[in-house]
């Protein structure tokens, strides 16, 4: 019995580290400048902006119910160490966020430099990156 009790433990490590490798997805971040940015018009800038926004509000609450997800189980692991097993490390929200953040500023320059009858507002940093969280804005 003493022999087959590490083969079964080592088994049951093996298959909960296959787990953790198939969490979560692959982020899919918009570029930032793209090739048609050169004939561009005002309108459009404005309407695309517009969208980004759209999509940056719909994608704060659930990144903040996904971190308080992730939080409760770092909590639960430092207990047990299986919940940490199921953690999903790879943050695809933060960083398509990040890109749209950067690339609606990207917008409001092209907006500036064209001198459109607009103003778009630069998005400051995030509190978070896909790093982690930092107190305050940057």
């Amino acid at each position: 019995m003493n022999n087959k009790f590490p083969r079964v433990l080592a088994l049951i490590v093996v298959v909960l580290f296959a787990a953790q490798s198939c969490r979560g997805r692959a982020a899919h971040p918009v570029k930032v400048v793209h090739s048609e940015d050169k004939q561009v018009t005002c309108k459009a800038i404005q309407r695309e902006a517009k969208q980004i926004t759209r999509e940056v509000r719909a994608m704060m609450p659930i990144i903040k119910k996904k971190d308080t997800h992730r939080g409760y189980l770092m909590m639960a692991g430092a207990l047990l160490i299986v919940p940490w097993f199921f953690l999903d490390l790879t943050d695809p929200e933060k960083i398509e966020a990040n890109a749209l953040r950067r690339r609606y500023n990207h917008l409001a320059d092209l907006a500036g430099k064209r001198k459109c009858g607009f103003k778009i507002p630069r998005l400051k940093k995030f509190d978070f990156d896909h790093l982690g969280y930092e107190r305050g804005g940057r």
